[in-house]
């Protein structure tokens, strides 16, 4: 799933799958290609990408670059960060993944919770370079470097089509508080149980939804739900560049519920390197949220492949 829903402690099966995932052979994808000619002699890396677009690219990148810089690495499609995170605290060499493109309030909050329990005071906030501290610190007792986020960011966000919008004089969540009738959220299966999806919506905005529909994490069956007015409201992401495709309006977050995320490398404590964080936070300096909106238009809307999408856009930037 998408990254922005935060997390709770994983469920017995969700760690049944992690078990599952540290018995199979780490076989994966090669990513792009763009750094040819690069001697792979530093050891094997696997990069993991949540399900999704934008994280697939993301992970293609890393791949790429740490391939220029003299890796043997390749990106892995995983699932869920509560299989993403413990395969990343584990490393490849334990049946796990080495490298892992987060995002960073939602990626503190995670390890929040798990570290210290669903109730614990939230250690994210809009400052980034407090969080960014907080993060560090959770992420260093699970074996976890987290290296320099990047300009671009990206978080959670709640659409509803634009004809509901002016229908209803609809512009912000708040609005919905006072809404009566049939109100269907639509979004992932972890949606009922993440402070920052259905539960955060209705303690924060005070909204009363008549029920939810498990879809996708902000992708086409989400959005499609929305056009055919199977939900009402859907989860989607800010740098999603299909939402004015799909005719839908972002309601505005007036109560700030969300925390803006910032993309961010997270890299296994036993085999970061300088030459590792050189590649990675290179790419971190390069990238904007306007590039994340056109790379995802390209992966998302025209189909493009994320491996190709990443390679084109590193060479763009002269990063490989």
């Amino acid at each position: 799933m998408r990254k922005r829903i935060l997390g709770v402690p994983a469920s017995a099966a969700v760690l049944a799958a992690v078990a599952a995932l540290a018995l199979t052979a780490c076989s994966s994808s090669s990513s792009g290609g763009g750094s040819a000619g690069a001697t792979a002699n530093k050891g094997s890396l696997t990069v993991a990408a949540f399900d999704f677009g934008e994280s697939k690219i993301l992970a293609n990148m890393y791949a790429d670059v740490l391939k220029k810089a003299g890796y043997d690495a390749s990106e892995k499609t995983l699932g869920a960060r509560e299989i993403v995170e413990p395969a990343l605290e584990k490393g490849s060499s334990n049946g796990g993944v080495d490298v892992v493109p987060e995002y960073l309030a939602t990626f503190t909050e995670f390890l929040n919770t798990k570290q210290n329990g669903a109730n614990a005071k939230p250690m994210a906030s809009s400052d980034v370079q407090a969080t960014l501290a907080a993060a560090q610190t959770l992420a260093g007792k699970a074996g976890i470097d987290v290296l320099t986020p990047s300009a671009a960011t990206d978080q959670n966000a709640f659409a509803v089509t634009k004809e509901f919008a002016t229908t209803n004089n609809l512009t912000k969540l708040s609005d919905l508080a006072s809404y009566k009738g049939t109100l269907v959220l639509g979004g992932p299966p972890e949606c009922p149980t993440r402070p920052y999806c259905e539960p955060g919506l209705e303690k924060t905005y005070g909204i009363h939804f008549t029920g939810f529909k498990s879809l996708d994490a902000g992708g086409p069956l989400t959005k499609k739900a929305l056009q055919q007015g199977k939900i009402q409201v859907g989860l989607v992401f800010s740098s999603d560049s299909g939402i004015a495709v799909y005719g839908l309006q972002v309601l505005d977050d007036d109560k700030k519920l969300q925390n803006a995320d910032a993309v961010v490398a997270t890299v296994n404590k036993k085999v970061d390197s300088a030459a590792i964080d050189s590649a990675l936070n290179a790419v971190a300096a390069a990238l904007t949220t306007d590039d994340l909106i056109a790379l995802n238009k390209q992966v998302d809307i025209n189909g493009d492949d994320p491996a190709m999408v990443a390679q084109q856009w590193l060479t763009s930037k002269g990063l490989i």
